[in-house]
């Protein structure tokens, strides 16, 4: 007989074994330990709700078409451009101001870009230093894919923005493209463009 009691006194071990460690098991995590008597842990500081970011305001939708030098001082991210001072070469303008009369320019410009940005407030005011009347020129705004409402850039084959295009007796002079290369101004590049060609 002891060695039946040996064996049910092992069955009913496992069997209460077992029993202790299904939850366990189940959940695929260790029994948890039991706690020490010592003082209770401190708990962990709750983390810090961080602040949500502040969404960035829409970028304002870009000048499509025809434009005028009032709407394009007006849009929004162009108005501090209008103060800032430029100053003129001189002898580059009078050269510009000789050869101005019948001159026409269609400017092909980008409310987005960052070159048209530099180039047209100081376009703006070689106009102003060298006669060329607001009427003389043609300014369109284009979409980031550099086209506009007409087909414009398309017609003169413009690819990039800015593009001012001279015009005299209809036909073309010259073209500025983009931005003055280093150590240029962009009345020396006009004048450069609407000199005599030899």
């Amino acid at each position: 007989m002891p060695s039946s009691r040996i064996h049910f006194a092992f069955a009913a071990g496992a069997l209460c074994a077992a029993l202790v460690l299904l939850p366990a098991c189940a959940s695929k995590t260790r029994p948890a330990a039991a706690p020490a008597a010592s003082a209770p842990a401190p708990s962990a500081p709750a983390p810090a709700a961080s602040p949500a970011a502040a969404p960035r305001p829409p970028a304002p939708a870009p000048l499509l078409g025809h434009l005028t030098r009032d709407q394009i001082r007006a849009y929004a991210s162009w108005q501090p451009l209008s103060a800032a001072p430029y100053a003129l070469d001189a002898p580059a303008i009078a050269a510009i101001k000789a050869r101005a009369n019948g001159l026409t320019v269609l400017a092909i410009v980008a409310t987005w870009c960052p070159d048209s940005r530099r180039e047209v407030p100081r376009f703006f005011a070689i106009m102003d230093e060298a006669g060329i009347s607001e009427s003389n020129v043609i300014m369109v705004g284009v979409d980031r894919t550099k086209k506009d409402p007409e087909g414009l850039t398309e017609k003169w084959g413009i690819t990039r923005v800015p593009t001012f295009v001279f015009f005299r007796d209809g036909q073309e002079a010259g073209r500025f493209v983009e931005r003055t290369p280093a150590g240029a101004t962009l009345e020396g590049e006009i004048a450069r463009v609407l000199a005599p060609k030899q």
